[in-house]
């Protein structure tokens, strides 16, 4: 990405945050769980456009499945 957007720096800041969560020893469920988190950041990145929008539903991003996965990993704002 050439010219960062605060919204395409903080979709950074989570895969990083994800990547390193998953490497915790699973536990229970958890290794499901962060591979779906995973899998969701992937296929909704946000669209390098004035307005930002998610490439994977075309609504204005963060889409709610964006939002709830950079939470899981901690990134907020």
């Amino acid at each position: 990405m050439l010219n960062d957007t605060a919204e395409q720096s903080r979709y950074q800041r989570a895969l990083i945050a994800q990547i390193s969560a998953s490497q915790d020893p699973p536990t229970g469920g958890h290794a499901m769980f962060w591979e779906h988190n995973a899998k969701v950041l992937r296929e909704h990145p946000p669209a390098a456009v004035p307005e930002p929008a998610c490439q994977g539903c075309g609504k204005p991003w963060p889409c709610g499945l964006a939002e709830t996965a950079m939470q899981q990993v901690g990134v907020y704002s």
